[in-house]
């Protein structure tokens, strides 16, 4: 009922605008304009929902926008910061690193000033760094973006000396700020920014780094990153330059699925269940497992290990599997997570762009570039390991124009790009020398649960499983209008060809099909795609729209490559539709949205295996000025997702599945020295007729007040308080955990006087309890804790 009571109201507020401004005309010269320091309403638009020049309440998607000054106020870091502040963004764990969002039930790529970064499953913290603002646009790719996810992404602006608030007032910027919090928590800051004339134009530069070298709230990983971001701008009445880049490091941001043996007396009453396996033991005690090590205990199958089986084939127990020593049960602190000193994770990326705009009349042509890379090795004890590299080169150029006669009007753009994404992915699963459930977190890692990784080089040691190496480019063309009818009703409509190419060739250790390996593949694919909206103007303030769209994006692997035998099967291009309805008002100190969607789109798994998935949802946000002083800030979504019917066993269709031993057969310590899995979904009978997602909560809703309090002499002073409600969460097998649903409070203040600031906020304020989960193939063997209460103090001082 509380659910139904919070989109009710919300609707209602929504409704009440709407009929005001229908029955009573806002007369201009008598509206009050109230401040908006958050830029929840007055933000101006950007291109990256159409590439036309639309407002965000005349484009026909769901958009969410977070300000710097939002940024600043509510001290967002992370990507997971997000989701408290736009409808259908879920930060579910990819290994307890914050490297994308789900939305609308589907992983987000991330966008760099609306171009398409390196693929990032949680391989290294997103950088949010000095950002102007943050785009969170639903639905498919503009077609000027390229090809992408269905559910949507993130696009990040970055500040420069343009759009940077105190070099536009002040001419100049120089700041230092400081950032202490829970758990040693240390972030320092930097920017400056410069605006000056260059040859009778305007110039300016900015320049940002920070460095945080912080423990963290589970033990065993401290985060360090390192991040150094600039920008150069020129300008006149008939031309526009920006050329920027960012280099970051990170390091300590290890990869965990929390916490192992999870049963449903351990999310309820914090029962674990304790004991270790000494059949397979660290034999030549150089302190992990080597495959030889392993393959003595358990023996071998087909060239993979027995410690790994696989249902499809029948289950085979052996005594390494079973407890025998330590048996009983224990309680975990939420702080103690699956980590071990020996993991790796460390990763560099470089990104640079140049963005070249002529004003020729009143139209534009538009030369852009970009360049991106990544440089990640990963490794954790458990078994798995990976090493990624990645470089991006991108070229567009597009020329956007407008004409009309008579009520009609016609704003356009065309142009084209061009993408190239070169690739090296390794990786160690395949070969199933892995086991998440052997190690007792009550003990702590051991040499008996460590497995080998391949970084290191040591007689009988395991290789990498897969050895890829694979190029992708994308040639396309574009076009995008947006017809308008007595600037009343709107047609927009947007086309996009692209020409695919993929080259792959995998060198690695274990190879199932013989005839995939060491054989280079190639193939191309012409594909088109578009986007047909209807949008009508009720009223100044009131606009309805509909969207229907069809997409095609590569499917690749966890480093963005492609597999050999996506190309050997011609299925590296999957294909995706949207269907979305919604309305939105747009006043001078109002702002909200409804969306109504359904999606399908095509989705594989690590091992290849594909499937349809289906989302649908609906989707509110209010942003309300009470006053000057005062403003509201609220979200509520609805959403479900679910896999089509993988069929019966034996068909190879459905994901790959990891299992707990009672899903085998097997008492819970008979099986924790082993791992259990169904390769694919289609051989667990509760799942051969579809199945929901249940990572990604039905229910969403936050809501936030806000005070900003006026100048005075003695300083400003603001506040703000609110929460976030998750619904509830699990697995999709029979009796699969269930995570409860929670709300986290969160509140700040914030203090202004002359160049002096201070920001603090506290996350999760009543220290709730709550469970994060895993968004791989572990959502039915492990599950994050989540962070208790934690509060940060950032100092700012302006020179």
């Amino acid at each position: 009922m509380r659910k139904t009571s919070l989109i009710v109201s919300l609707f209602m507020a929504t409704g009440a605008a709407w009929a005001q401004d229908a029955a009573e005309p806002p007369i201009r010269d008598e509206i009050i304009v109230f401040a908006d320091p958050l830029e929840l309403v007055e933000l101006d638009a950007s291109r990256a929902v159409m590439g036309l020049d639309l407002s965000y309440a005349e484009a026909p998607r769901t958009v969410n926008v977070i300000s710097d000054a939002l940024i600043d106020r509510f001290s967002i870091e992370t990507v997971d910061d997000l989701a408290a502040f736009a409808p259908g963004t879920f930060t579910g764990s990819f290994f307890g690193v914050p490297g994308s969002v789900s939305l609308r039930g589907n992983r987000a790529d991330t966008y760099f000033k609306g171009f398409k970064r390196v693929e990032n499953p949680g391989t290294f913290p997103t950088p949010l760094g000095a950002s102007e603002r943050i785009e969170i646009v639903k639905g498919p790719t503009p077609a000027i973006y390229g090809a992408g996810r269905v559910g949507g992404f993130l696009n990040i602006t970055p500040l420069t000396a343009r759009t940077a608030k105190d070099v536009k007032a002040e001419g100049h910027l120089l700041a230092i700020e400081g950032t202490l919090g829970s758990y040693d928590k240390r972030i320092l800051r930097g920017d400056a920014g410069f605006a000056f004339d260059l040859g009778g134009r305007d110039a300016g530069v900015y320049a940002h780094a920070e460095y945080e070298n912080s423990d963290s709230f589970y033990r065993g990983i401290s985060p360090e990153r390192t991040l150094v971001q600039s920008a150069f701008t020129l300008s006149d009445d008939n031309f526009e330059a920006e050329i920027g880049g960012a280099w970051f490091n990170s390091s300590g941001y290890k990869q965990t699925i929390g916490w192992n043996r999870v049963t449903q007396d351990l999310i309820d009453n914090r029962t674990y269940i304790t004991g270790r396996d000494t059949d397979l033991a660290d034999l030549n005690s150089d302190g992990k497992l080597t495959p030889d090590e392993v393959d003595a205990a358990v023996g071998t199958f087909f060239g993979t290990s027995n410690i790994r089986q696989l249902v499809d084939f029948g289950v085979f127990p052996s005594p390494a599997f079973a407890l025998d020593e330590g048996i009983g049960t224990g309680t975990l602190s939420p702080r103690t997570v699956y980590v071990a000193d020996e993991d790796i994770a460390d990763a560099e990326t470089v990104t640079a762009y140049a963005d070249l705009a002529w004003t020729l009349g009143e139209d534009t042509l538009r030369l852009q570039a970009f360049y991106d890379s990544m440089d990640s090795d990963l490794y954790v004890s458990y078994g798995f390991a990976a090493e990624y590299v990645a470089d991006v080169y991108e070229l567009r150029g597009s020329y956007s124009f407008g004409v009309g006669a008579g009520p009609v009007t016609l704003d356009a753009l065309v142009g084209a790009s061009y993408r190239s994404y070169d690739n090296e992915t390794r990786q160690t699963f395949l070969s199933g020398y892995l086991a998440v459930d052997r190690r007792d977190l009550t003990v702590g890692p051991t040499g008996s649960d460590i497995f080998d990784d391949p970084f290191s080089q040591e007689p009988n040691g395991i290789g990498w499983d897969t050895d890829l190496s694979s190029k992708t480019t994308d040639l396309a063309f574009f076009i995008a209008s947006d017809i308008a009818f007595y600037e009343r009703l709107h047609f927009l409509a947007s086309l996009r060809l692209d020409r695919f190419t993929a080259s792959s060739i995998n060198t690695g250790n274990t190879i199932f099909n013989p005839a995939l390996g060491f054989v280079r593949f190639k193939d191309s694919e012409f594909q088109p795609s578009y986007e047909l909206s209807l949008r009508y103007d009720a009223t100044d303030t009131l606009s309805f729209y509909a969207t229907y769209a069809e997409n095609n994006a590569l499917e690749t692997n966890d480093g963005g490559g492609i597999e050999v035998d996506r190309i050997d099967q011609q299925n590296f291009v999957a294909d995706s539709k949207l269907y979305e309805a919604g309305l939105k008002i747009s006043r001078r100190d109002l702002a909200g949205s409804l969306a109504i969607y359904r999606q399908t789109r095509q989705r594989s798994d690590p091992f290849g295996n594909l499937d349809e998935e289906t989302s649908k949802g609906v989707e509110a946000e209010l942003k309300y000025l009470l006053s000057d002083a005062f403003s509201l800030n609220g979200a509520v979504t609805w959403q479900e997702t679910s896999i089509g019917a993988p069929g019966a066993c034996g068909s190879g269709n459905g994901e790959f599945v990891v299992i707990p031993p009672r899903r085998a057969g097997l008492a819970p310590a008979n099986g924790y020295g082993g791992l259990f899995a169904a390769l694919n979904a289609s051989c667990l009978a509760e799942l051969q007729d579809g199945y929901a997602r249940n990572t990604s909560p039905e229910w969403l809703a936050s809501g936030f007040v806000t005070y900003t309090g006026p100048e005075t002499s003695l300083g400003a002073f603001g506040a703000s308080l609110g929460a976030v409600y998750v619904g509830e969460t699990g697995g999709k097998i029979d009796n699969a955990i269930m995570l409860p649903d929670y709300v986290l409070a969160k509140a700040a203040l914030f203090y202004e006087f002359e160049n002096l600031s201070i920001i603090a906020n506290v996350d999760n304020l009543f220290d709730k309890r709550h469970f994060i989960p895993v968004q791989n193939v572990y959502e039915e063997v492990g599950v994050l804790p989540g962070r208790g209460r934690e509060f940060t103090i950032t100092l700012r001082a302006k020179f």
